[in-house]
């Protein structure tokens, strides 16, 4: 089962890469990014200093964790482009149980190459993100059940795979836990804007009753699966998000050019 836990992303809107071939150094930034990290990976991340040279050398990735055995002690992390990372040293994170399936972030060190892998990592974090998924809804009633209150959204941050949409949003909020977020086909309403070649799809967020609190923003990212039959053919989708500043809007996002099936 997919778990909805929260990634702060505001903090690392320029630094997380979610498309590219290659995976980037990023020596400079990332003591700087130490300062700002959520209490449990700033605890973790701040005896990683430059004087000893123990710290993650390379741009945070979000990717997918795929399990190795049903304990969730094994595992690699799988990027949108088909990608694959094993971390052959979890040392740093032995206590980390994995979920298949799960988005995370991963904060990591390239090391020698192993057989059956792109790449060999020395992980040094790991930070679970809200992991939603998709449906179609064809009743007024499950619509209702979704709930459809607005939320922010910086299009630059977001990324479109065969396998998953993941968007950058921001909401008012005290209780994260509370909040739920699915992507769906609307059956019942035609949307006011939409483009041939690509699916209309529509985000809805159901705060729990969490309605008050500070913006902050957080990546949010959606199992394409169950609407995968939908999307063959599609250049991508267009996304009706209903937004707290600016009403209702209508974005089209492109399948990124590096993801598995190109």
């Amino acid at each position: 089962m997919l778990r909805k836990n929260f990634y702060r992303g505001a903090v690392f809107s320029a630094a997380v890469r979610l498309t590219g071939d290659k995976v980037t150094q990023n020596h400079r930034n990332m003591k700087k990014l130490g300062l700002f990290l959520i209490p449990a990976l700033a605890v973790l991340l701040s005896a990683c200093n430059d004087d000893d040279g123990d710290y993650p050398r390379y741009t945070p990735l979000i990717t997918t964790v795929r399990t190795i055995d049903a304990s969730g002690s094994d595992y690699y992390f799988q990027r949108d482009n088909g990608q694959t990372l094993y971390p052959s040293d979890k040392s740093r994170v032995a206590a980390y149980r994995a979920t298949d399936r799960q988005r995370a972030v991963i904060w990591f060190n390239l090391l020698q190459g192993i057989q059956g892998y792109d790449y060999n990592i020395a992980l040094y974090a790991v930070q679970e993100i809200y992991t939603g998924t998709s449906e179609e809804v064809d009743t007024p009633a499950r619509l209702e059940e979704l709930g459809d209150s607005p939320a922010s959204i910086t299009p630059a941050y977001c990324n479109l795979s065969d396998e998953w949409l993941t968007l950058y949003l921001g909401y008012p909020v005290m209780d994260n836990s509370k909040h739920d977020f699915t992507l769906i086909v609307n059956r019942v309403e035609t949307p006011e804007e939409s483009h041939e070649g690509y699916l209309d799809v529509e985000l809805r967020h159901n705060p729990g009753g969490d309605l008050t609190g500070y913006t902050q923003w957080y990546y949010v990212s959606f199992d394409l699966t169950p609407i995968a039959p939908l999307l063959e053919g599609k250049q991508g989708v267009t996304l009706k998000i209903k937004t707290q500043q600016n009403g209702t809007k209508y974005l089209r996002l492109e399948r990124n050019p590096g993801s598995a099936a190109q």
